[in-house]
């Protein structure tokens, strides 16, 4: 659970578009290149062939994988590459369809946004973790535990760790919409670093739109939900990029 929960810590990261996302496109072979290794990997992923994903992973990171959870897709799709250095490293969101162990979700599968970080070695892309970034969450830089001799990081029990899933709330589960109407949810962070939130699943007919992605320490967000004619009843996720926590906004309508 805990590799699961540090290889989305590793994904940290604001992916806003900006205007000089326009004057930063790659080569279209480059793209081509990396969007294939992608597709690769996570298919691996939909069809539990994890030997063969191993085959993507880079040297420094393959003990990570061995060790690391491996969910099980249902299915994926890229939603946004952006590129650094010199397009030899990238950053991709890929939206992948899984089932998450949260109490009323266990039967329907979800579509989460999930960060990974790639980097172009002998003219491969590899899908790599940072282990700098690993240690890094919304309270800091974990450091090694003083009684570990061997220096690794002490990880909290799962009971200890529960907390973490509460830091980022919601003052509404249940909306309920005529064609029409308007209603506004508040998300709140009460953590004591920053944090981003995604959105996935929106009914059909139903506009979603939040006023800021990117929450700073004791900041919030206003999430309007406006229902059209033909609106339908559905369930609407909140995604907590830095610790994977899903906020589920159940909307009905009248």
């Amino acid at each position: 659970m805990f590799r699961f929960f540090g290889l989305f810590l590793c994904g940290i990261g604001c992916f806003a578009q900006t205007p000089a996302d326009l004057f930063n496109r790659p080569p279209a072979d480059v793209d081509q290149a990396l969007r294939a290794r992608i597709t690769e990997f996570y298919q691996d992923h939909v069809d539990g062939k994890f030997r063969q994903a191993e085959s993507l992973v880079a040297e420094d990171t393959k003990d990570f994988f061995y060790s690391g959870n491996k969910p099980k897709y249902l299915s994926f799709e890229i939603t946004r590459i952006d590129y650094s250095e010199g397009y030899t490293r990238a950053k991709a969101v890929v939206l992948c369809e899984q089932y998450v162990l949260m109490p009323g979700f266990t039967d329907k599968p979800l579509k989460v946004p999930t960060p990974s970080t790639w980097k172009l070695v002998d003219g491969q892309w590899y899908w790599y973790v940072d282990p700098e970034q690993l240690n890094l969450t919304p309270f800091g830089k974990m450091k090694a535990g003083g009684g570990s001799a061997s220096g690794k990081v002490v990880i909290p029990k799962p009971e200890e760790m529960n907390f973490i899933f509460k830091l980022v709330t919601a003052d509404k589960a249940t909306v309920s919409l005529g064609a029409g109407e308007t209603e506004r949810v508040t998300i709140s962070n009460t953590a004591p670093g920053p944090m981003s939130l995604a959105l996935s699943g929106a009914p059909p007919g139903v506009d979603v739109k939040l006023d800021h992605m990117n929450l700073n320490a004791g900041e919030k967000a206003v999430l309007s939900l406006r229902a059209g004619t033909d609106a339908k009843p559905g369930v609407l996720s909140i995604r907590v990029e830095q610790t994977n926590q899903i906020i589920p906004i159940s909307i009905t309508i009248k």
